[in-house]
Order: structure tokens, then sequence, then C-alpha cells
């Protein structure tokens, strides 16, 4: 059973053990009543009162804390930067420079930009024209020295003209040669600059392609010198899908008409995302991309952004009451299900919480939730909780974590100066219940790694996000879709056919290649609290390297829609094979020329998808799936290895990473 307490390291661990040491003799029979309670509510302030608990306050105390920023230790990172830029150990120098800018507090002004402009070098000289520009303008921003800001458009010029921007290359230099009045340069120097800077600009001034790229920058909107932010998707629910319930299984998804292989079939932002403290100095906060320039919180340094719109929109949304305490959450040993319970409370303002409360139970259809507007808190607060098998030790624990987040907020300023008790006692209870549905309804952000020189691949959890739709999507140990990720958004896409009326199942983790039955059905049943009884798990099919090769699988063709699997082995000679279910007799031969066609076509695929070229890898991989499906019945081997190549292409074109 998953609990809060699941990770045993941090100081929340030891806080619990202690509590229960100090409670005593009552301390079971205190929890058991937990029991009768009936409501998150009645559950909160049942804890609430416990004079133990109370007691055991003391060892939950939450302040604010911002130890990253200090100009000290930014100077002395700074320095080392220095030192391995002369070395030219260009891609050290702009980590450290990073680290250092990182560590400025937001009134060393002064400070930051000369590390910013620092770091721009540093990327010049690596090549990252683009990244250079970036920094260039914000050092620009913060006030550059007048007596060194040749420096910077002489730079700015350079990376324009690498990037073969000439109207802006034109424009840095002539920067350049204004700002030298008020630099300290030798005349020399100056005399040599000034005459490389006009050469330049008489040479790209007489340049036909200056004159076209002006009348392009005029239609423009984005400047090569602006950090961008991912743009956000669109996001779409295909009428192929439709939300269904029913009392055994719940809500879930099935297939309005029918679905063919590669459809896209949702496409969704998450209600909240949070970043693994792993990856919180490499991708940003907000949006989850990789950032090689990012931009500094001006309060603390435990997170990075990767331009100042996410800066902002994080800001308006939870990180102004996050700051300073999330090294707190790392350090508590809370679960990253934990910090998306008390993100999707910072995500929005007390009073939003206090007027929605009294309407989250009232029960709505599954049509009802998805006119919900998106970022509605009944989208996910009517999500599986299991409540009524939980047992009361479960609770207990819940509540406990559900009060320290909520303290959390409390000392990141959410209730504001003077906290109501009423009002805290009202979030940490739907605290307790985000964390309950989270439990159960989140899902793993995911980059891909690519080892260029070796071609190996592997998707790395890099985040937690909840989706309201996607959640209403059940389980099979052999799922229809594949998910792939560009930033924080989710793709929902097809990997074989599925007829109209079955169900569309997404895999919760556990896959019928890969895992035994018995194991499957023991991890589904400790995480997710049920049995699966998808097809794999009642036909017990053989994990991918115990499937059998001596066996061709036919789908019986007989005109009484008989769906039976007829199993003749590759030597068999006879063409028309008797279905031993229904009597009639099936015609071979076009499935055995489907093997032999899908062998070139396989081999096609996989040249073009180890040459990069994903998208038409990927439509090669969908044929052979359709054309494989229609005569063949899963499970055989090379319908499994088509399905993880078509979910290969797909990961290739989300959040990818190439280490070498």
């Amino acid at each position: 059973m998953k609990t809060p307490l699941s990770q045993k390291t941090g100081f929340f661990a030891e806080y619990y053990l202690k509590l229960k040491d100090q409670a005593g003799a009552s301390c079971e029979s205190d929890i058991a009543k937990l029991a009768d309670c009936k409501s998150d509510e009645e559950r909160v302030a049942y804890v609430e009162q416990l004079p133990w608990v109370q007691a055991g306050d003391a060892n939950l105390l939450v302040n604010q804390e911002f130890v990253g920023k200090n100009a000290d230790l930014a100077a002395e990172i700074k320095g080392r930067a220095t030192v391995a830029f002369k070395d030219k150990k260009w891609l050290e120098a702009m980590m450290l420079y990073t680290r250092s800018y990182m560590a400025l507090p937001r009134e060393n002004v002064a400070e930051i930009r000369i590390v910013l402009a620092n770091r721009s070098a540093t990327l010049y000289h690596m090549q990252k024209f683009q990244e250079c520009l970036i920094d260039i303008r914000r050092a620009l921003d913060l006030g550059y020295p007048k007596d060194l800001i040749y420096k910077l458009y002489e730079r700015q010029a350079r990376c324009y003209l690498a990037l073969k921007d000439y109207p802006q290359t034109i424009e840095a230099f002539k920067k350049c040669i204004t700002s030298m009045d008020d630099s300290t340069l030798a005349s020399d120097r100056r005399s040599k600059l000034n005459l490389d800077a006009m050469t330049m600009i008489k040479m790209l001034q007489s340049d036909p392609r200056t004159a076209k790229q002006e009348v392009k920058q005029q239609k423009r909107k984005i400047a090569l010198d602006q950090a961008q932010a991912l743009p956000l998707e669109n996001e779409i629910v295909s009428p192929l899908v439709r939300i269904d319930h029913n009392r055994q299984e719940g809500r879930f998804a099935k297939a309005a008409a029918d679905v063919k292989a590669g459809e896209e079939l949702l496409v969704e932002r998450p209600f909240v995302s949070v970043l693994l403290e792993k990856f919180a100095k490499t991708h940003c906060e907000n949006c989850f991309v990789r950032s090689v320039v990012p931009v500094a919180c001006p309060r603390c340094a435990d997170v990075i952004y990767c331009s100042e719109q996410c800066l902002k929109e994080a800001a308006q949304k939870y990180h102004t009451y996050e700051c300073g305490i999330v090294p707190i959450i790392w350090r508590s040993g809370a679960s990253i299900n934990n910090h998306i319970a008390l993100r999707i409370i910072a995500s929005k303002p007390l009073d939003y919480f206090l007027k929605i409360k009294p309407t989250i139970d009232e029960k709505l259809k599954p049509e009802e939730l998805l006119k919900l507007s998106k970022d509605d808190f009944r989208r996910v607060a009517q999500l599986e909780r299991h409540q009524s098998e939980r047992q009361p030790s479960n609770f207990f624990q819940h509540v406990l974590m559900a009060r320290f987040l909520t303290r959390c907020l409390q000392a990141g300023g959410y209730f504001g100066s003077e906290p109501k008790p009423d009002q805290v006692q009202a979030i940490c209870s739907m605290v307790l219940r985000s964390l309950q549905f989270i439990q159960f309804n989140t899902h793993e952000v995911a980059e891909l790694h690519k080892f260029s020189s070796t071609g190996r691949e592997k998707s790395i959890f890099i985040g937690g996000a909840i989706y309201p739709t996607l959640a209403l999507f059940n389980h099979s140990c052999d799922p229809g879709v594949v998910r792939y990720f560009r930033g924080t958004t989710i793709h929902i896409n097809s990997v074989r056919p599925i007829e109209a009326g079955l169900p569309i199942n997404e895999n919760y983790g556990p896959m019928y290649t890969q895992d035994l039955r018995s194991d499957r059905q023991a991890r589904l049943k400790e995480l997710y609290w049920f049995e699966c009884s998808c097809d794999a798990c009642i036909d017990n099919w053989p994990r991918f390297d115990d499937l059998p090769r001596d066996v061709i699988r036919f789908r019986c063709e007989a005109p009484n829609n008989c769906a039976a699997v007829i199993e003749v082995p590759p030597s068999c000679n006879d063409f028309m094979v008797k279905c031993v279910t229904c009597g009639e007799m099936t015609n071979i031969l076009k499935g055995l020329k489907v093997m032999q066609d899908t062998e070139m076509m396989t081999r096609t695929a996989k040249r073009l998808y180890e040459t990069g070229e994903y998208s038409k890898a990927l439509a090669k991989f969908v044929d052979l799936i359709r054309i494989m499906y229609e005569v063949l019945a899963p499970p055989f081997p090379d319908f499994c290895e088509s399905q993880q190549h078509l979910k290969d292409c797909f990961l290739n074109l989300g959040n990818v990473y190439v280490l070498d």
C-alpha cells in the first residue's frame, strides 16, 4: 500500500516515528477512531485535536529559507569560472557562471550583469550564438557599464553575422562604433575595431540578401535575442474517444468509432506538474524544457526558468508561495506526489478554494466533468480515491502529510499575515483529498535520453503531473496507446487498431511483454488497488522473450464472425486450415504473404529510424501494424517489435536529450 511515508529518507519520516513514540499506549486506539470519521474535514479536525499530535508540532516547524542566495559564494564561483574560461574550458566556465548567477541576490545588479556578460562570452566560444544573444540582451537590460558596453555590441554583431542575420549585424556594429566613445580603449585598438566594424557594415549593406532580410524581419514577431517559452499546444480530445462509465470499470475511455494505428487521440496540458529535485537546476520549473541560459528566481536559488515568460507565469501561479519552501519539501523526504498536492492549492488563490469547496462532492457525469474549464478543481477532485478501502492508519499518515504541506503553504504566505484557523483547516482537508486522488492518478513526465555514439535510448522520469482527461483512461498490460511529452504537454497516440466500442486503455507500468502475470497483478494491487482483467492477464500471455517462434497466429476468417485464433507452424504446406472453434476453413495464404511482405517493410522502416527520419519511419511502422493486424492475432513477436518501434518513433517527437 503506497503511503506518504513510502520514502523512508527525510525528516518527515523521523517526525512520524517520534510522534508515535511520544503518543504512548493510546496511539493505536486513537488512530483507529479515524474509522468513525465520515469526511476529510472530520479526519483533519480529529487528528488536529489529539494532544500528542499537538505536542509533536514543535518538531514540525516550517520557515522559508533562502540559503542559496549568497554574494560571497557567487563571487567565489565566478572566480572559478574565470579560471576555466582562461583555460578555454568553455562548458565548465558556462556552468560555473550559471551557478554564480543563480547565487547572486537580486539587489546585486552590478554583479549579475557582469556574470551574464561573461556567460555570453563562453557561449560565443561554444558557438551557441542565439543563447549568447539572449545573455547579451539581459546584460544590456540591466544597465551594463558604458565603458565596456562596446564589447557586448561587438559580440552581438558577431553572433548575428554567424546566424546570417545581416540587418541586425549592421545595427549591432553601428552601436559598437558609437559606444566606443564612452570606452577607455587605447586609440590604436579603437581605430582597428572601428575600421573592422565599418568594413563589415559596408560589405553587408551591399549584399542583396540584407534588403530581403529586412522585409522578412518586419513580419517576424520573435526576436533572436529573446528567450522563448515553449509554445502552448492546442489541447484536443479526438472525436474517436468517448468517456463512459459502468459499475465494474468505473469511468473509462472507449472507441467511439474504429481507431487506426497511429491516430492522435488526446493532447492535454497538465492540471499541475512538478519537476523532480534532480532536474531542478537543468530544466525549467514551469515547462520542463532544458535551458542552457536559464533565468534565476530573484529570491531563491532552488529552481530555474527557460525564459522571463515562464518565470512570470510561475510567480503568478504557484512559486510565490513555494519560494523558499521547496528545499524544505525536498529535505522532508516528501514524494513528488505530495509536492503535486501542495502545488494544486498554491496554483489558485485561497478564496477560490473556499468558494468551490461546498461543491466538490456533487457527483458529475463524465460528460459534465469534461465540460468544466480546464483549471476547475472539480476536474481532479472527483477522480478515484478508494476512500472506502483505506485503513485508519493510512488516513492518519495522509492527514499528517496534509498538515505538513498546509504549514508549508502558511509559511509561504498563502493565508496572508493573519491566517484564520477555520480557513487553514479547510485547505488542509482539500490537501488531504488531493493526496488521495493523486495517489492513483498521476503520470510520470519523461524525457528520452539518447547516446548518438551507440544508438542507445532510455526514457527518463523527470517529473510528475496530473492530466484530468487521461486519468479517466483505464489500464491494460497490452495498452492500445503510447504517451509522449513535449514539455509537460502529453500526447496520446494509438499503437494498434481499436474497434468501435472497445476500451482505449493506456498502461500504468506493468507490461505483459516484460513482466510475468503474477508480478504485474501484485504490482497493480499494491499501487492501484485493483486486479487487472485485460486479455493479456486473462489468457496469461507470455513475455516477449518467451513468445513462441514456431507458430503463426492467424485470425479465423469464417463468415460467422468467429473470433478464434488459428495457430499454424511455419512449415505448414496447407493453404486451407480448419478452425477448431467454429469448424470453418480459413485460407492462410494471404497471411503467409503478409509475413513475407513485412520483412522488407521492416528493414526499410528501421533504416529510416536509424537515420533520424522518425516521421517517415513512423508511417512505415503504422502500415506494418495495420497489415499484420488484419490477418494475424497478437501476441506474436513481429507485431510486438513493430509496436515497440512505433512507440520509439513517437518518443523521438517529444522531449529528447542527446547526451553525447
